[in-house]
């Protein structure tokens, strides 16, 4: 890639890098608060997974997805991913 290719990029790349810090932040505070969920049900003996929940944040997110234009099936698996990561943390904090 040239200089001048990269100028051209740069100012773009720079907005990316500052949605995907945002993003990650974003994810943690989720994840802080599925820790505290977690938690919870240890306290009171609820079971950790939760289907019902789980279809329920992955189709109301992927509606959220498609209203701003996005494959409702990427949404669907990205959500599928985060919402793994969610369960291993809590399976972690609830078998303690």
């Amino acid at each position: 890639m040239t200089a001048d290719t990269q100028s051209l990029l740069a100012p773009y790349r720079d907005q990316l890098n500052e949605i995907d810090e945002t993003l990650v932040t974003l994810v943690a505070e989720r994840l802080t608060i599925c820790a505290q969920v977690a938690h919870t049900k240890r306290r009171h003996g609820i079971a950790m997974m939760q289907p019902d929940r789980v279809e329920e944040v992955k189709s109301r997110c992927a509606k959220l997805g498609a209203d701003q234009g996005l494959d409702p099936e990427f949404v669907r698996a990205l959500y599928g991913l985060i919402i793994g990561e969610a369960c291993a943390l809590e399976d972690r904090i609830i078998e303690r």
